[in-house]
């Protein structure tokens, strides 16, 4: 299966969209789901609807998470603010169920420190990440090998 057919676009939306884009995005394939589709869908079944997309003939998941996809009066710092986007607790339910299942990688792009005048931007960047990495620990999908280094490291000692 070809990579294009696998991407999915979550909280595509807003005015300063570029259309032309979301139209070749939907002619290649990708999947585009926009605010206003997880608002009348909710969170829980756009992450379910996500994960089967991407893991169909998949032997694995990245997340490339956009920080504009958050409301610009929670994320100043982005290149893109856009009203009208997610609140963090929905973009962080929706990273945490997509994350469950396993990543093999993950991103946090358009956090622009220049723009992020009271660092909410990068806080909750950061948070991103965290909330990913600590639900795949839970779920038994990061961090359960053993360290074999002769030095302490972080995670379980053999």
């Amino acid at each position: 299966m070809d990579l294009r057919e696998q991407l999915n676009l979550v909280d595509i939306g807003g005015w300063q969209a570029p259309r032309a884009g979301v139209k070749v995005g939907r002619e290649r394939g990708t999947t585009v789901i926009t605010v206003g589709g997880v608002e009348r869908t909710g969170v829980e079944r756009v992450a379910e609807a996500a994960l089967e997309i991407a893991w169909q003939g998949a032997e694995a998941v990245y997340l490339s998470f956009d920080i504009d996809v958050i409301d610009a009066g929670f994320v100043p710092g982005t290149g893109w603010p856009e009203p009208g986007g997610l609140l963090p607790r929905e973009a962080l339910n929706l990273v945490r169920l997509v994350s469950e299942p396993g990543l093999a990688g993950i991103e946090v792009w358009e956090c622009s420190p220049p723009y992020d005048w009271a660092e909410q931007t990068a806080l909750l960047s950061a948070r991103v990440i965290l909330d990913s990495l600590a639900v795949q620990v839970r779920a038994g999908k990061l961090g359960r090998k053993a360290s074999t280094l002769p030095r302490p490291a972080w995670g379980p000692t053999p």
